[in-house]
C-alpha cells in the first residue's frame, strides 16, 4: 500500500514537473520570437492566418504595439515632435491660407473650421488629409486619446500644426509632419497611392536594375525653387540638360511622363519645390539611386532617408597611395540638420550632391564605374516598400494613429476650445460637394 502511494507521488511531481516545464518553453518561445513572427498573435479569432509579412502590409485595423513591431522606423518624425515637450494649442484664424482645425472625440472625427479656400488643389488635399484621418480613425483596434488638432495644406509651415514637411534644422516652429495628400490620391493624372506602387511594381518586375536606363532622370518646373535655395532648378538644367548622361528636361506636355516611368531609369533626381515635392515617395518607391541636393525641408518619407554625401562616397574608393583632401573639407552645407547622413555606403540608401549639382556629373560617373555600389544603394531604398511595407496602407494608418496619440500626449488644448464640438467629418463631407459660392460652402 505505501509502495502504491510513493508511486502515485512521484507520478503527481513528475506531471507537475512536465506541465511547468511545457508552460515555462512556450512562454520563452513567445516572448523571445522574432518581432514579425510575433504579430501573427494579433490575427483574430476566425481570421485566415497569414503566409508571410506582407499580409500585414494590407492590415488597416493593427495595434500600437504590431504597428511598431512591423514598422520599427516610420516614426522618427513624431518622436522628434514629442522630445519638444509640451505646447499649448490655441485657436487660429479660420481663414488662414489651407488651414483645418477640427477634433477628435471618442474615435470619431470632428471638423471645427475650414479656410474658405477656392482653389481646387487645396480643396483636393484637405479632403485627402481628412480622408486618411478619417480612415486611421475608424479602422483603430483600440480607442484614440481625445484631442483637438490643427493642420494647414500650403507648403510653408505654420506654428503648432500637422504640416507635409518641417525645416530639416533646429527651428522654433512646431511643426508635425502627417503624410502627404498623395497617400489617398493625387488628381487628376498620377491616381491613388496604391496604383500608383502597383504600376511600379509592374516596372521593377520587368526591368532588373542592371537593365535600367543608364541615364539619370528628372522633370520639373524650372522656376518652382526652394526657399532655401532659389537657383536649384536652374542648376540642374544648367549642368544636366542635353548631356549624354541625362535625361533631364523642363516639364511640358512633350516632355512629360507617367510617374512610375522614372523608376525604369537607374538614377533620379529629386528637386524640393517651395519646401519639399510631393514626387518624393514615388521616387523612393524604385529600386533607383536617388539623387537630391541637401535637403532643407523633412516630409514623413524624407525621415527613413539615409543619405551619403557624393564627396564621401567617391572618398571612400580612392587609392590609398593617392593623396586626397579630407573628406567633407568641401562641403558648403555647414547648417547642421535633423536628418543624419552615413558615411558607409553599404547603409546609404540615397546620395546627396552638392547644393548646386557641380558634382553631379562626376556622381554619376562613379557610379558608372561602381555598378555594385549603385545597385546596393538603389536596393536599400527599394527595400523599404518592397520588403518592409513602409509605404504600405498598414503603415499608414499606423502612422496616423502614431501622430494622433504623439500628438495628443504633448497638445495642452487653451480654453477656449474646450465647448465647441464640431461638426462630424460624414456631414461635413457631404455639404462639399454642394455646389460652392465663392468658395464657400452655400448656407455657412
Amino acid at each position: 500500500m505505501a509502495r502504491c502511494a510513493t508511486m502515485t507521488f512521484r507520478n503527481l511531481v513528475l506531471s507537475f514537473v512536465v506541465i511547468t516545464i511545457f508552460f515555462i518553453a512556450v512562454f520563452y518561445r513567445d516572448a523571445h520570437a522574432p518581432a514579425r513572427l510575433r504579430v501573427v498573435a494579433s490575427v483574430r479569432e476566425g481570421e485566415k492566418r497569414p503566409s508571410g509579412a506582407k499580409y500585414f502590409f494590407e492590415k488597416l485595423d493593427l495595434e500600437e504595439k504590431d504597428c511598431r513591431r512591423l514598422f520599427p522606423g516610420i516614426f522618427p518624425a513624431i518622436n522628434y515632435a514629442m522630445d519638444r515637450g509640451k505646447f499649448i494649442l490655441e485657436k487660429s484664424d479660420a481663414d488662414y491660407t489651407g488651414l483645418v482645425q477640427g477634433r477628435i472625440h471618442d474615435n470619431k472625427l470632428y471638423i471645427l473650421t475650414t479656410s474658405p479656400d477656392h482653389i481646387p488643389r487645396i480643396l483636393h488635399q484637405r479632403t485627402a488629409i481628412l480622408s486618411q484621418l478619417h480612415r486611421a480613425l475608424l479602422t483603430s483596434p483600440s480607442k484614440l486619446p481625445n484631442t483637438h488638432f490643427s493642420f494647414v495644406t500650403n507648403d510653408e509651415p505654420k506654428n503648432n500644426t500637422w504640416s507635409f514637411s518641417r525645416p530639416n534644422k533646429q527651428s522654433t516652429y512646431n511643426v508635425w509632419p502627417m503624410p502627404s495628400f498623395a497617400f489617398w490620391a493625387w488628381p487628376p493624372q498620377i491616381g491613388t497611392f496604391d496604383d500608383v506602387l502597383s504600376r511600379i511594381d509592374v516596372v521593377e518586375a520587368s526591368k532588373p536594375f542592371e537593365e535600367k536606363d543608364d541615364r539619370v532622370v528628372w522633370r520639373g518646373t524650372p522656376w518652382f525653387n526652394s526657399l532655401g535655395n532659389p537657383q536649384l532648378r536652374q542648376d540642374l538644367l544648367r549642368v544636366a540638360r542635353g548631356r549624354e548622361w541625362a535625361d533631364v528636361e523642363a516639364l511640358n506636355v512633350s516632355t512629360g511622363m507617367p510617374i512610375e516611368d522614372f523608376c525604369g531609369y537607374k538614377y533620379v533626381v529629386y528637386t524640393e519645390g517651395i519646401t519639399y515635392s510631393g514626387r518624393l515617395p514615388y521616387h523612393q518607391a524604385c529600386e533607383s539611386v536617388l539623387l537630391t541636393a541637401p535637403l532643407t525641408h523633412l516630409t514623413h518619407t524624407a525621415w527613413w532617408m539615409k543619405p551619403i554625401f557624393a564627396e564621401d562616397l567617391m572618398a571612400s574608393f580612392v587609392n590609398p597611395a593617392t593623396p586626397s583632401k579630407e573628406p567633407n573639407s568641401g562641403k558648403e552645407y555647414t547648417i547642421p540638420s535633423l536628418l543624419p547622413t552615413t558615411k558607409d555606403w553599404r547603409e546609404a540608401n540615397a546620395v546627396y550632391t552638392s547644393r548646386n549639382f557641380d558634382d553631379l556629373e562626376a556622381t554619376v560617373s562613379f557610379l558608372h564605374q561602381q555598378p555594385h555600389v549603385a545597385r546596393r544603394i538603389a536596393r536599400n531604398q527599394r527595400g523599404l516598400v518592397a520588403k518592409y511595407g513602409y509605404m504600405s496602407p498598414a503603415a499608414e494608418t499606423c502612422y496616423w494613429r502614431g501622430l494622433i496619440r504623439g500628438w495628443a500626449s504633448r497638445a495642452e488644448v487653451d480654453e477656449g476650445w474646450v465647448d465647441e464640438m464640431g461638426e462630424r467629418y460624414e456631414m461635413w463631407l457631404l455639404r462639399e460637394v454642394e455646389i460652392r459660392e465663392g468658395g464657400r460652402r452655400p448656407g455657412r
